[in-house]
């Protein structure tokens, strides 16, 4: 029996192929477990305004989009402050849509290594933190990894659009067109393994 969201891919990839796209594969996006979706996050930083944004993306072990976000956070100490907000926003998108099982990718070594130790934090974040943890415990399986930014290049795309558009927007179903071809990307990756 043949999978039909590889054929969907399949489809797409052949489909921008034709047309001369190009195709750069990404080897470091990690899919889920069985029974898991996964969750992307980034934040990007503008310093001389004091301003963050974050990205978020879930994908099911096929790598097919579910859901992403990305939002704008006007006031913001430092880049470790807006890589836990981004946490803090995937894990709230993740609990929205009813999700149980996840892991989560995030870029930021401080976050991962925060969360893995209980949360704690004697930073600008703490009190983020103290929130990401709440929502922690409310899934039935979660965990988290430190990854390169490579891995996770959707989430840092709309980080980086909500750091230029100043806004908040949750894409259900249908993804945003800045980032199809980065799913494309991370699909062909999956589809040559």
């Amino acid at each position: 029996m043949e999978n039909p969201e590889k054929d969907l891919y399949s489809t797409l990839l052949c489909s921008l192929l034709t047309k001369g796209t190009e195709i750069v594969l990404n080897g470091n996006w990690k899919k889920p477990s069985e029974g898991f979706l996964m969750i992307n996050v980034d934040a990007s930083y503008n310093e001389a305004k004091g301003a963050g944004s974050t990205g978020t993306v879930i994908r099911d072990a096929a790598g097919g989009f579910i859901v992403a976000a990305h939002n704008y956070i006007p006031h913001v100490v430092d880049t470790p402050m807006a890589e836990a907000f981004a946490l803090r926003d995937g894990l709230l998108l993740a609990q929205q849509i009813g999700c149980t099982r996840v892991e989560i990718q995030a870029d930021c070594l401080e976050v991962a290594t925060t969360m893995k130790e209980g949360g704690f934090s004697a930073t600008a974040a703490a009190a983020i933190y103290k929130e990401c943890c709440q929502y922690w415990e409310e899934f039935a399986a979660i965990s988290i990894s430190h990854c390169n930014r490579e891995c996770i290049p959707i989430s840092h795309e709309l980080a980086g659009l909500a750091l230029v558009e100043k806004s908040f927007f949750v894409w259900i179903d249908d993804p945003p067109s800045s980032i199809l071809k980065l799913l494309v990307n991370d699909a062909a990756t999956l589809l040559n393994q």
